[in-house]
């Protein structure tokens, strides 16, 4: 199933192109305008301003309605969630730590200038040396603020979590209207962060796009076990548009076309449909 919202979200650029094309690469328009044909997109309809996060808007109200008792939200930390909220443990420490005052040394340091008795001196004695191995224990947590590796997780595009008292992360989706070298390789690096930092269970992790270009889907579909699958916005469409790029060329069969669908057969990119089915199907044992 393509996405119901789908059409909505594609226009063409001031210079004619689609707005899922990069406007510097002659394959990526071709696709661009392949899709858009059999998308049935007006010629002519201007491109939407903000389209990647219009994108998740409709992405994240869609799936929304179909679990309602499911905490469906855009933009949030993965440290809001229970499997990686102790990755702001350290964060929270580093903000709130003050370090020891000077007052009570200073205090103790008056008081051993008075005429006292032997046993106060003693117990003023003791303060100072509590002080002094205060300032080392001091002198060791700045030690370790300094040096602590700190593990930054960028905010996840869209998120579905199991209500309050569980916060359990359930499914997060990178969302990209289209995608670049850069924007795939975010992707992978936000994947092999949620494996390799969580507590407990991991979410099923996906990227949500409309890039039509195989070579760019290929990107993340392979070779990174950060990323379960691709779901393509309108993936009928994008199949039926590379037979029609095949068929144009007159040459069978084509390399992209066929990656196109190894992709597909092996379950490396899946219809939206199989999104809004695994959103659906999240049963209470899940939460």
């Amino acid at each position: 199933m393509t996405a119901p919202f789908v059409v909505d979200l594609c226009g063409y650029r001031l210079n004619g192109n689609p707005n899922t094309s990069d406007n510097n690469d002659r394959g990526s328009v071709e696709w661009g305008h392949a899709l858009f044909a059999r998308l049935a997109v007006p010629p002519g309809v201007s491109e939407v301003e903000r389209v990647g996060s219009v994108m998740e808007e409709r992405a994240a109200s869609h799936l929304s309605g179909l679990r309602p008792d499911l905490v469906t939200a855009r933009s949030r930390s993965a440290t809001e969630f229970a499997q990686y909220r102790h990755l702001a443990v350290f964060q929270r420490f580093r903000r709130a730590y003050l370090g020891p005052s000077d007052d009570l040394a200073d205090e103790v340091a008056s008081l051993l200038m008075q005429p006292l008795g032997p046993e106060v001196e003693r117990v003023l004695q003791r303060a100072l040396q509590a002080g002094v191995q205060r300032r080392r224990d001091h002198e060791l947590i700045i030690d370790l603020l300094e040096t602590m590796p700190e593990e930054s997780l960028l905010k996840v595009d869209l998120t579905i979590a199991a209500a309050a008292p569980s916060e359990r992360l359930l499914v997060a989706i990178s969302s990209k209207w289209s995608l670049r070298t850069d924007r795939a390789q975010d992707c992978i690096s936000q994947g092999a962060k949620l494996v390799s930092l969580r507590r407990g269970h991991m979410p099923h992790y996906a990227v949500l796009t409309m890039e039509p270009r195989p070579a760019m889907l290929r990107l993340i579909a392979y070779g990174s076990g950060s990323v379960d699958c691709v779901y393509h916005l309108a993936l009928p469409e994008l199949r039926q548009a590379a037979a029609d790029l095949e068929a144009r060329r007159g040459s069978k069969p084509w390399k992209p076309r066929q990656d196109l669908e190894r992709m597909v057969a092996q379950g490396r990119v899946r219809d939206y449909d199989d999104l809004a089915r695994e959103v659906a199907r999240l049963g209470p044992g899940a939460v």
